[in-house]
């Protein structure tokens, strides 16, 4: 069996120059053989897996995190790319594995729609177009009583420009820029029932192999990173959840840098349904103890009829230093109403 899927975005764009375009947000082709046991997807689309909750580890598919911070749907927050992801099923271990020929980055402020903060000016530059600069993620599961259990593996690149090259006064062609290092993950997550809830835990370890002996502070050193969340109804449409993040950087002696030592992050989430919920009301905070900066994203949502939705929201920064991922942002923050018809 097979099928294909197609999903476009008409934008009308205000604020930056392009103005109208039409954007393929999906055009995938799948099928089925050998008995159900294989499962090939090919095309565009957007890829996610793992534990967390607007959290990644192992998840190294791209994010589009402009349009997360303007109150676009969550949906959003995926960005898609061109892949082949094959899904092997029936065997002691369920295997995926997705394969992105080109590069995809994540989409971050640059300054044309949101501001962002750099100690310098400098391009960016993505990695050559061909075959050894693919991505590959694979990721084996299997479900153990109400446990599914995980491991991943990815080979690939660090998914912001966090390495910096600077100008080679041997070569006239030469100029300073930032760029994408190489890099290879290796975690693993459980994630089932708990306490009348669901809670998970996830791990990964961050081999920066541009620069394993942790010697060019212009790359960034190995890190560890592991997170735990828990989330349930505590009473009638009412769910809440906590997640704890923290992130280790290795050979930290070494390393030249802003970012802390352990980096930690708590997440909260608060959603309570009215009004036989048609009415919506969900904060999500985001708040980091070493950084000391936070971010909450509020929002409102009625569901006018079963075609219409309205949503009103805010998405607000804080933070004391303009090098912290939230306090570079906190000039960003923004209402939002979104107007959503379905047919």
């Amino acid at each position: 069996s097979a099928e294909a899927h197609f999903v476009a975005d008409i934008l009308a764009d205000q604020v930056v120059s392009r103005g109208t375009s039409i954007i393929l947000r999906e055009g995938w082709t799948k099928f089925n053989a050998f008995g159900d046991h294989l499962e090939a997807r090919v095309g565009r689309q957007p890829t996610t897996w793992g534990t967390g909750d607007l959290l990644f580890i192992n998840d190294l598919f791209p994010k589009d995190y402009v349009s997360f911070f303007i109150g676009r749907d969550d949906q959003y927050l995926k960005s898609p790319s061109d892949a082949v992801r094959l899904g092997f099923f029936g065997l002691p271990l369920d295997v995926d594995l997705v394969y992105t020929p080109v590069f995809s980055p994540n989409i971050l402020p640059n300054g044309e729609r949101l501001v962002f903060w750099t100690p310098f000016y400098a391009p960016v530059l993505e990695p050559e177009q061909k075959l050894e600069n693919g991505e590959t993620a694979l990721r084996l599961s299997r479900a153990v009583g109400r446990v599914k259990l995980s491991l991943y593996g990815y080979w690939g690149f660090w998914k912001n420009p966090t390495g910096f090259s600077p100008a080679d006064s041997s070569m006239a062609s030469s100029m300073s820029h930032f760029y994408y290092p190489s890099l290879n993950v290796y975690g693993a997550s459980a994630r089932g029932g708990l306490l009348g809830g669901v809670g998970w835990v996830e791990g990964g370890w961050y081999d920066s192999s541009d620069d394993r002996d942790s010697v060019n502070p212009a790359i960034p050193n190995s890190e560890m990173r592991a997170m735990a969340g828990y989330e349930r109804q505590w009473w009638s449409d009412f769910t809440g959840g906590l997640q704890v993040y923290w992130e280790g950087v290795q050979d930290y002696q070494s390393a030249e840098y802003v970012k802390d030592e352990n980096y930690t992050l708590l997440t909260l989430r608060l959603m309570q349904m009215l009004r036989y919920q048609t009415v919506k009301l969900s904060a999500f905070t985001f708040y980091s103890p070493s950084d000391e900066d936070a971010y909450i994203r509020l929002a409102a949502g009625y569901d006018y009829t079963d075609e219409l939705n309205l949503t009103l929201g805010a998405n607000l920064f804080q933070g004391n230093d303009t090098r912290t991922l939230f306090g570079m942002n906190e000039d960003n923050s923004n209402v939002f109403l979104r107007v959503r018809h379905s047919f």
